[in-house]
């Protein structure tokens, strides 16, 4: 499903049979590290948004915004639940601009459609079934980060969504066919072609 302009939809988990554990795994381009600082070439930032229920796009205008004001580079998991938005942040965030992070998601929350959403962050390496936050949270968001790569990584060409349909054989098929165009060879164009 598509949620944003600004947002990929790399993947999406169903509930199970009880109704519970559906998430979503999205990605942006990220210019600065979970630190704030500029990164040297534009990344890919891949995480998770444990749903309750359907999908509350409540949830992506906050990262939306997020996005607008250089906050999002931390977060790894984002959970909406009973006023609270529980947020599992990246253990490399330094405790100098964790503050700031805090701030800035405080305000991000308290602007939530129809309601005011408390902030609860929590480090990564934190985030157990013990973890004191909501069920659903407790229950799913350790596996869904033990489980998905999630986090800023560099960009590369493996990654282009088009990747796997430019294999020779997508492109010529399993066997060469006489005068296919698997080569250019240009000595057998026409020298005497004028441009």
């Amino acid at each position: 499903m598509i949620y944003s302009r600004l947002l990929y939809t790399e993947h999406e988990h169903p509930h199970n049979e009880h109704g519970e554990g559906a998430y979503t795994i999205f990605s942006t381009q990220q210019t600065r590290n979970v630190n704030s600082l500029p990164l040297s070439a534009v990344c890919i930032q891949k995480f998770a948004v444990l749903w309750e229920g359907r999908p509350d796009t409540r949830v992506i205008d906050l990262i939306e915004e997020s996005i607008v004001k250089g906050v999002l580079a931390p977060v790894k998991l984002l959970h909406a639940s009973e006023g609270t938005l529980f947020i599992a942040y990246d253990s490399m965030l330094d405790d100098g601009h964790y503050e700031g992070f805090v701030n800035a998601w405080a305000d991000i929350a308290s602007g939530a459609l129809y309601d005011c959403w408390t902030p609860l962050s929590i480090v990564d390496l934190k985030v157990t079934n013990r973890v004191e936050s909501c069920r659903l949270f407790r229950n799913y968001a350790p596996e869904i980060l033990e489980n998905n790569v999630l986090g800023i990584t560099d960009f590369t060409s493996d990654m282009f969504l088009f990747w796997d349909e430019w294999d020779p054989e997508n492109i010529f098929g399993s066997e060469p066919q006489e005068g296919s165009m698997a080569r250019c060879d240009f000595d057998s164009f026409d020298d005497d072609i004028k441009f």
